[in-house]
């Protein structure tokens, strides 16, 4: 399992507004493409991949149509999908988080 590590609004905003990583909103509709159907938005957040702090990651949910809730983890600079994973009723509200 990937470990992200969240950071602060401010440093999220930051690196968006500078470039450095896609906008949310790019990134929320890649994750939404992923699954059929696909509705994002129930969680969004920016962070640090935990082996490799230079590595930014978006993460979020997605629904699709068949109301199975997916865990999905982007590179933020490329989009590129790190981790795409069902939840599972028992399984915590983020699954990369420590």
């Amino acid at each position: 399992m990937i470990v992200m590590r969240q950071i602060e609004s401010d440093e999220a905003r930051g690196i968006v507004e500078s470039g450095a990583v896609r906008p949310p909103g790019e990134l929320l509709r890649a994750a939404e493409a992923l699954h059929p159907g696909g509705r994002g938005g129930l969680s969004l957040e920016y962070g640090r991949h935990a082996d490799d702090t230079a590595r930014y990651l978006f993460a979020t949910t997605v629904e699709d149509e068949g109301e199975t809730v997916w865990s999905v983890l982007l590179d933020a600079r490329t989009g590129e999908v790190v981790s795409d994973e069902p939840i599972q009723e028992d399984d915590d509200e983020d699954l990369h988080e420590e």
